[in-house]
């Protein structure tokens, strides 16, 4: 039995890294926390690593990865969840930088929550999650 000490990081394949990393750092403020480039051939990879602002290590990381030379997989592949403090001005800001609403704002009393999904504009699936007040 393995014992998980703590959630490290989440990964999605996207096919344009410059244009999914203006998406993540400018409508969700994430921050770069460093790139990686290794490989070659079909094998090329580029990786940035973005994180919450003023959090650090343990703290997990946002991985967008990129294989320049192979086909990208279809969008879907995963749901990446943030916490906000407002969800109307997290999501205009989202859309008006070319996300889309998927399903809007609904409350979720039974767990203190309110959340929204949102595609991104490759077509990643990104859940938006607010604390219900009181």
């Amino acid at each position: 039995m393995t014992n998980i000490m703590a959630f490290s990081l989440t990964k999605i394949e996207v096919q344009d890294l410059q244009a999914a990393e203006r998406f993540y750092t400018g409508a969700l403020g994430l921050e770069v926390r460093g790139r990686v480039e290794f490989g070659e051939g079909e094998r090329l990879m580029h990786e940035l690593i973005l994180g919450v602002p003023g959090s650090r290590p343990p703290a997990p990381s946002f991985i967008l990865i990129s294989y320049p030379n192979k086909a990208c997989p279809a969008p879907g592949e995963a749901t990446v969840g943030f916490m906000v403090e407002d969800m109307e001005a997290a999501m205009d800001k989202a859309i008006a930088a070319g996300a889309t609403i998927e399903i809007p704002p609904i409350d979720v009393p039974e767990h203190g929550l309110r959340l929204a999904f949102l595609l991104d504009p490759q077509g990643h699936r990104i859940e938006l999650l607010q604390q219900l007040k009181g």
